[in-house]
């Protein structure tokens, strides 16, 4: 899970720990491709699109991508559809404000594709 603002990483860590998750965290894109990295059992990336630091959700799910091929990524926002065109092959999108069981389905359907929850 990354994103930058706290208290919606706060919150959706504890929605995905009761749906049953294993969490790592990362507060920006360098961050979290360091955890990917370090930890091949990192199954799927949940990703904020607008960040601060340097790298957006998008170049993140190309550089995750390109690390790990068969990763799960699902991305979302709050802002304008119009970067949609840019979202890398097989990635999904979840827009905000979103309802954990929205959260579920998309995770779940994700993780089904890659074959890894």
């Amino acid at each position: 899970m990354v994103d930058d603002d706290r208290n919606i990483l706060d919150t959706v860590v504890e929605a995905l720990r009761d749906l049953d998750y294993a969490v790592t965290t990362a507060e920006n894109g360098h961050d979290a491709l360091e955890r990917l990295r370090n930890d091949p059992g990192i199954a799927i990336l949940f990703t904020d699109v607008v960040m601060p630091g340097g790298m957006t959700g998008i170049e993140l799910a190309r550089k995750a991508r390109e690390l790990r091929p068969a990763l799960a990524i699902v991305l979302a926002s709050g802002y304008s559809e119009s970067w949609l065109e840019e979202l890398p092959e097989d990635c999904d999108y979840l827009p905000k404000p979103y309802r954990v069981a929205e959260l579920a389905t998309k995770l779940g359907a994700a993780a089904g594709r890659s074959g890894r929850r």
